[in-house]
């Protein structure tokens, strides 16, 4: 159930189904049930694998080839270097928190680090 804008630690001093249903499966309350078998959360990391050691290594690439050619430097290609680094950026700083937490199975690194990979990923345009 996708609920938005609803604070789950009000949930104690409201009795109502839509408190309650918030709560399954997050912080706060309820049971957690899990959404994947073992296997589902397998092949997501794989996937999120190759995903970001194909888009670390492909974005270096375009860097180094920018840097390094510099007939590659005009103002259409700096807009290219822009999203490079950008996507760079969610490689480096949010691909391994989702790669973690889907070999586990479970968000590894807490309320915390859910706020700093939400902002991380959001910053960068993801």
């Amino acid at each position: 159930m996708i609920v938005s804008n609803v604070s789950l630690g009000g949930c104690a001093q409201f009795n109502s189904a839509l408190c309650a249903g918030a709560g399954e499966g997050h912080l706060g309350g309820g049971s957690h049930r899990p959404t994947l078998s073992p296997t589902g959360h397998l092949v997501v990391a794989v996937c999120l694998g190759f995903i970001g050691s194909l888009g670390l290594v492909n974005n270096l690439l375009v860097l180094v080839l920018f840097c390094r050619y510099k007939i590659l430097r005009s103002p259409i290609n700096l807009l290219l270097i822009n999203i490079s680094v950008s996507d760079l950026l969610v490689c480096v700083l949010g691909t391994p928190f989702s790669f973690a937490a889907s070999t586990q199975g479970r968000w590894l690194i807490g309320e915390g680090g859910c706020v700093w990979y939400g902002f991380a990923n959001s910053l960068c345009g993801e």
